[in-house]
């Protein structure tokens, strides 16, 4: 990169970063942003990641972990407490975000058929801050999968989620995209009690061996899947531990962020309407219906003796009438 191309990237970091603090002085409250994805794609890293591009030193905000176990099985709540130390007086006043990093979905638990799944009950429990801080995923992921219930307490309980961010492996590209997975992160973001700004995030970007023409389809694909515009979607590559800063990286999460901390979206409670059931027919007009009823069920039964009855008179007439023809032949003969 050339000096001049890296001084106008330093002058849009600095527009970015300008517009992401203006966002973050208008917020009332931090937002807490949920991460979400299924087991190893990446959420725990996007938050180090993230928070390496806010403040430019990369630490273990959130634990990784490499292999087939779980490296996040609680709730864990990294505010901006744990990682936001300016020097300048002013921006230590910033409402930075809360991110919320819980264990990855298994999406084999996620079914079509099932409207109430364990991914779908886990999620609806972090979102309306259900669970205490700590809250051991892994143990209550166990638990539900034996149709046990969870006791009512109100304590201990954290803030509800005001944003969520599915995040999804390039790795995984290639295949198809987890559908059941995503159309429960979609349910849990619009139609139970609330609905809550969604964004995505395709990280490990570095690692996706797909074409340029392809990419972009898989990214319109993840972006109908969700229902999301394309500009609520960042493709991104996480940092590593002893990182080399790079400002185009930053430049993107921070215009990623400017959206995701905008005050003007924000997590609603659904209203919903109140119904009665149809009221009840009166005794004695159900009990007229029911006699109106066998009235004609019986007039049916009798029409249909006498239709009968008429079509066996009938019959012998007939027989009789030919055998009198048949007698009256032979005695003139």
């Amino acid at each position: 990169m050339d000096i001049i191309q890296r001084i106008d990237n330093l002058k849009m970091e600095d527009e970015a970063w300008e517009l992401l603090k203006s966002n973050l002085r208008d917020l009332e409250e931090p937002k807490n942003v949920l991460l979400v994805g299924s087991f190893g794609a990446g959420k725990s890293s996007f938050i180090n990641t993230i928070i390496t591009a806010l403040t430019g030193k990369y630490d273990y905000y959130a634990d990784i972990g490499s292999g087939s176990k779980h490296s996040t099985t609680r709730i864990k709540r990294i505010s901006s407490i744990n990682y936001w130390r300016p020097k300048d007086e002013v921006d230590k006043e910033l409402k930075l975000p809360t991110f919320i990093d819980i264990i990855g979905l298994d999406p084999q638990l996620s079914t079509s058929e099932d409207d109430r799944t364990i991914n779908s009950q886990i999620l609806n429990l972090v979102i309306n801050g259900q669970l205490p801080e700590n809250a051991d995923l892994l143990d209550l992921g166990k638990n539900l999968r034996e149709g046990k219930q969870i006791k009512e307490s109100t304590d201990g309980k954290t803030p509800p989620v005001d944003a969520i961010i599915a995040v999804v492996s390039a790795e995984n590209l290639n295949g198809a995209i987890p559908q059941t997975l995503i159309d429960e992160i979609y349910v849990e973001a619009n139609m139970r009690k609330k609905q809550i700004p969604v964004f995505a995030v395709v990280t490990k970007i570095d690692k996706c061996d797909l074409s340029q023409q392809n990419l972009e389809r898989k990214k319109n694909e993840l972006c109908e899947a969700i229902n999301i515009t394309p500009d609520k979607l960042l493709l991104c590559s996480n940092y590593q531990p002893d990182p080399e800063q790079d400002i185009e990286k930053d430049i993107d999460i921070l215009k990623f962020l400017i959206k995701v901390c905008s005050p003007h979206l924000q997590a609603v409670e659904l209203e919903k309407i109140e119904f009665e059931a149809p009221p009840p027919i009166p005794a004695l007009a159900a009990l007229y219906n029911t006699i109106l009823d066998d009235r004609y069920t019986y007039i049916r039964v009798q029409a249909l003796k006498v239709a009968v009855a008429v079509l066996v008179v009938a019959f012998f007439l007939s027989l009789i009438m030919n055998l009198w023809y048949k007698m009256k032949s032979y005695t003139v003969s």
